[in-house]
Parts: C-alpha cells; sequence; structure tokens
C-alpha cells in the first residue's frame, strides 16, 4: 500500500460501539504518515481546527522544493524557473477541481484571514455605496467579520456610510433563521457566512439559507473548518466567494485559497500591486484584466512550496475519499460527545452537545462548571494533551475564555478519546 493512500473505515465501522475494537488496525497506518504523530505517540493533538497536522506526502515535497529546485516561479527562462511555473498552474487546475471550478477563478493567498480581508477590500471598497449594508455574523470567526468593519471605517473616511447588519446563532448552534430573514432587506448587497462554524462545530445550513438570498445579493463563505472532510462543491453551493487555508487541510502553514464567482471577479479590483501588475501604454493607469483572479490577487513571489503542498494535500484527501473521512470523524465526534455526557458539571456550548444531532464535524465546545478552563487545558497540557481554551477567536471580540474546544481529525482515535476523557476527569477531581 503506498504511504499516500490510506484506507479509511467505511461508515459501518465508524460506530460507536466497535470503535476500539475495528478502527486501530486501519488507523495504526494513518497515523504512521504523520511523522510528529509517529514520533510522539503519548501526545493528543485535539486542536485540528487551529491547523491539521502534516503527513508525509506534504512535507517530501516542500523537502523536495527546498533541495532540489529552489526558484522563482515566473521569473525566469531557465528551467527551474519554468517548472516550478508549470507546477503553480497545476496545483491551481487541482484546486479548481477539487472545488468542482474552474483555474481561472482560483488565487494563491497567504491564508483564509488573507483571503477574507481580500473580498471585503477588492470588492466591498469597490462597491459598497453610501446606505448599503453587509450581512455578517458576530460569533463568526473574527477574520470573517473584523474585515467588513474596517471597511466600513475606511469607507466612513471618505465620507460613505455603510451599515453592518448582525444576525444570530441559535442556542443549537446554527444560524438564526429569524434573525438571518429579519436582517435581510432592499440595501442589502453581501451576506457573509461560515460552512461549518469553528468554535460550535455545527454545519451552517448553506443552501437553506441561500434560498432566502435574493439572486443580486453577493455571498461570501469561510470554508476553512470545512474544506479537509466536506466536500466545498462552489457550483452547487452557488455562492461568491470561498476562503480557506492549505494548512487547515494537512498543506503548510502560509498558504490559502480565494475562489471568486465570475460576476464577483467582474467587479473586483486590486488593492496590491507590483510583479506581474501592468499599466496601459502612456496612460499611467493599471490595466486591470478581469478574465483570471489571479491576475487581480496574485502579485510578487508567491509562497511557492505552501502551494505545492496545496497539491499534495489534496491528493492525499483525494486518494482516502473525503467522504469516508467525513464519516469517519463524524463517528468519532459523536463518540466524544457520549463520552463527555458523564462528566461532572459539563456544559456545552452551543452546537451538537445541545442540538441532539446524529452527525458531527469534529468540533465540540464545552465548559466545566466551577473550574476555571485554562487551568483544565494546563493540566492537560502537562498530561501532553492539547487543546483550545482562552481566546476563541470570536468577531465580537468576546474572549469566551471559559471554553474548552475540542477539534478533531482522521488521525485520531477512539482510545485517544478514552485517554482524553480519563485525564479531564483526574483534572477535576484533584
Amino acid at each position: 500500500m503506498a504511504i499516500s493512500s490510506i484506507q479509511l473505515l467505511s461508515p459501518a465501522h465508524c460506530s460507536i460501539s466497535d470503535a476500539k475494537s475495528s478502527a486501530f488496525p486501519e488507523l495504526a497506518t494513518v497515523r504512521q504518515i504523520f511523522p510528529i504523530l509517529h514520533t510522539n505517540p503519548r501526545t493528543l493533538f485535539f486542536d485540528n481546527a487551529a491547523t491539521a497536522q502534516k503527513p508525509l506526502p506534504v512535507l517530501e515535497k516542500v523537502e523536495e522544493f527546498n533541495r532540489a529546485s529552489c526558484a522563482n516561479a515566473g521569473r525566469g527562462a531557465y528551467s527551474w524557473s519554468r517548472r516550478l511555473s508549470r507546477e503553480v498552474e497545476e496545483t491551481r487546475k487541482r484546486v479548481a477541481n477539487f472545488l468542482n471550478s474552474s483555474s481561472e477563478l482560483i488565487a494563491f493567498t497567504s491564508g483564509a484571514t488573507d483571503s477574507l480581508n481580500m473580498v471585503a477590500t477588492m470588492w466591498g471598497l469597490e462597491n459598497l455605496a453610501d446606505g448599503d449594508e453587509v450581512m455578517l455574523c458576530n460569533e463568526d470567526h473574527a477574520s470573517s467579520v473584523l474585515p467588513w468593519y474596517n471597511v466600513q471605517e475606511l469607507l466612513s473616511r471618505r465620507g460613505v456610510n455603510i451599515k453592518i447588519i448582525p444576525f444570530a446563532v441559535h442556542s443549537t448552534g446554527t444560524y438564526d433563521r429569524k434573525s438571518f430573514r429579519a436582517g435581510l432587506g432592499p440595501k442589502t448587497r453581501i451576506v457573509c457566512l461560515s460552512h461549518i462554524h469553528h468554535l460550535y462545530g455545527m454545519e451552517m445550513d448553506i443552501a437553506e439559507l441561500k434560498t432566502l438570498v435574493p439572486e443580486q445579493v453577493f455571498v461570501s463563505l469561510d470554508a476553512s473548518q470545512s474544506v479537509s472532510h466536506i466536500k466545498v462543491d462552489a457550483e452547487a453551493l452557488a455562492v461568491d466567494f470561498i476562503s480557506f487555508s492549505a494548512h487547515k487541510m494537512f498543506g503548510c502553514n502560509g498558504t490559502g485559497v480565494l475562489w471568486s464567482s465570475p460576476r464577483a471577479v467582474a467587479q473586483m479590483w486590486p488593492t496590491r500591486v507590483g510583479a506581474k501588475t501592468t499599466l496601459s501604454s502612456g496612460s499611467g493607469r493599471f490595466n486591470v484584466a478581469r478574465d483570471k483572479l489571479s491576475q487581480l490577487v496574485e502579485c510578487g513571489t508567491l509562497n511557492l512550496p505552501g502551494i505545492l503542498s496545496l497539491k499534495a494535500a489534496i491528493e492525499f484527501i483525494e486518494s482516502n475519499g473525503i467522504e469516508r473521512m467525513s464519516d469517519y470523524i463524524s463517528g468519532l465526534t459523536i463518540y466524544l460527545l457520549e463520552k463527555l455526557k458523564s462528566v461532572e458539571g459539563i456544559e456545552f456550548a452551543p452546537g451538537i452537545g445541545v442540538c441532539d444531532c446524529t452527525k458531527g464535524f469534529g468540533i465540540i465546545s464545552f465548559r466545566i462548571n466551577g473550574f476555571d478552563s485554562a487551568d483544565i487545558g494546563a493540566y492537560l497540557d502537562s498530561e501532553e494533551i492539547f487543546v483550545k481554551t482562552g481566546d476563541q477567536c470570536l468577531g465580537s471580540g468576546k474572549t469566551d475564555d471559559d471554553l474548552i474546544r475540542i477539534s478533531l481529525q482522521i488521525y485520531n482515535t477512539a482510545q485517544e478519546v478514552d485517554r482524553f476523557l480519563e485525564v479531564l476527569n483526574e483534572a477535576i477531581s484533584s
């Protein structure tokens, strides 16, 4: 079996009852190609919503670049540069196929935060007029929220006043439909959504929400928490922007993707210029080509090893089957939930812990009444169990530092969940 082609369990083998008896022979193989886990066998990495570990094929691709072909793509006529230029475009095509789209609509960025800021500045600054409204949820990730408050400030300095219309999250962890409907109006120009919530771990029913949004209203989607194990189909989602990072889907840090619909590309204006930016002859004005998103977004030297790692990461995901990955993570999330329900004093945040859902997406957040979550996190850390505590990056600015977030990936196991629960119970009983 090739190291980059791991056989995950079928949905039937992911049930709670047989998770320990059936899962480990094959999952041991999964873990073997993640060197950091193989060399740190006691470590339980339960902070995968922050970043995912890197499989061997990804690491090998980065090492190959640095050891064997380090050059600058598109900057030379020699063989290394030409080969890297081809590899960048091959990666762009691979990303496009992964999203069921075309390569003309794909641009590489430094990450999801960069992509989301570009949506706000490259589209927002160019198109929003006085009185226009931007709808967003302040409980989404700060990177989805704050760029629009920044645009609001920048526009106000020009005498253009736009409104931010917030909508709420329901107690179950999905967007509140009543609040969402109430926010839509004749001045709504764009709606900003998350595919899977970074703290509450719920799939946010994008298809249903889209039926409520008028066709002329643009939709920006943060897919950071879904793209590694949930199919992100640009055509089926029918949104205008999709943003995500490579490092949360097994690629390297410092690389991201922005996808834009054709109508969005036609309305965007570059906010950064440099190499590859051209001026119209004799006019001193920028010659802005609107047939490819990359011509608007990419300038200067790209993060070449990061981009190459993204291609390897997508190949890794596709070789294992994103639906099987999704099923496995869902089964493990439900297993974790059932275990957590037995913990004395536990209070679940919105999400799978309160909605009585039958499908999980790898994220559960909670607090233990009477205990400081930072203290529990420190105790877990002393036992080499890594979870997220402290600031949970909400756009509202609330720290929610009393919450503990557990986020899972395909290399996590039911045995790890069992050990985590043992140590958690030790932490609150000591």
